[in-house]
């Protein structure tokens, strides 16, 4: 099984490195808006294109997102447990 905190710090250097995937998702976001901003308001296929590429986007971010933090969690939960076990040997 692969480690979470690993996974999320590979994933963590990706996404907050200068022209990371971060970058890239805004970059992308800003130029499916710009695209859209200079469509006519009668274009709604074009748009609505625009408007799901957008949210895929947005849902890729999400995806990221939450494996940083499960990183992170699994981190923190390994910690307190370590801690747990530490005051068990006192008792």
């Amino acid at each position: 099984m692969m480690d979470p905190k690993a996974r999320s710090d590979r994933w963590r250097a990706f996404y907050q490195e200068e022209g990371g995937l971060h970058d890239m998702l805004t970059d992308l976001r800003r130029a499916y808006f710009e695209r859209a901003a200079d469509l006519g308001v009668k274009d709604t296929a074009a748009l609505l294109k625009l408007s799901i590429a957008s949210k895929l986007v947005d849902e890729l971010d999400r995806q990221i997102s939450a494996v940083i933090s499960a990183g992170d969690i699994s981190a923190q939960q390994d910690e307190h447990l370590a801690r747990i076990h530490r005051v068990g040997k006192f008792f």
